[in-house]
């Protein structure tokens, strides 16, 4: 996974030209400027920071993070600000920082997390951001026009597709594509009041961390 998106970093940003998701990402950049205005924001999984300069027209604050270094050079020629600051971190062992933040979020990150893994990244998650702080998650539906077909499946359940990169090389990438239900369950233990809402392409998701 780390060495497929750091390959892919270059590249990356093209998959938000596709021309049939535009609404849908009218939307969700939106609602990510809408929910983050004036707070302290932890961004897991970055990337090229598409949706941490959505927050970054009104976040008082955001440490995006990434495990690799390539896609977050890329968000930093963004010039999102001073308040932004990038950060090279494995989203499954975070670093502990001298604040507590009141928004999580993690977009395009799910859909990657290994299922026997969910539990351990919502806690490194949890355990950095304030009591009753607001979880934002935003990932993909899955469509046959734009979506790889199941290359396999583990005894997890997970989803792994093959992934071709324009050098030639190769990969297994985990896809998993969550129902509304799958979705509240994974968060149950962590979140209250979890709310979905399904796009044409994407679902975004919103919650309160457990108090």
């Amino acid at each position: 996974m780390e060495d497929y998106y750091r390959e892919r970093a270059p590249s990356y940003d093209h998959l938000y030209r596709t021309s049939e998701w535009q609404d849908d990402f009218a939307w969700l950049q939106n609602w990510v400027t809408r929910r983050t205005a004036g707070r302290s924001v932890l961004e897991v999984a970055a990337g090229t920071g598409f949706w941490t300069a959505a927050a970054a027209r009104r976040a008082e604050a955001i440490v995006a993070t990434d495990y690799n270094a390539e896609p977050l050079a890329i968000a930093a020629q963004r010039g999102l600000g001073a308040h932004v600051t990038f950060l090279a971190a494995d989203a499954y062992a975070l670093p502990v920082f001298d604040r507590a933040f009141e928004v999580g979020m993690a977009h395009l990150w799910w859909s990657h997390v290994d299922r026997r893994r969910e539990r351990q990244f919502l806690s490194q998650l949890a355990a950095r951001l304030q009591a009753g702080a607001e979880l934002l998650m935003i990932d993909q539906r899955y469509s046959q026009n734009h979506n790889m077909p199941a290359f396999r499946r583990d005894r997890a359940g997970n989803r792994y597709e093959l992934r071709s990169l324009e050098n030639g090389r190769v990969f297994q990438v985990i896809k998993n594509y969550p129902t509304p239900e799958e979705l509240q369950a994974s968060m149950s233990d962590f979140c209250e009041g979890v709310e979905i809402k399904s796009l044409r392409y994407f679902w975004a998701l919103r919650a309160r961390l457990r108090r």
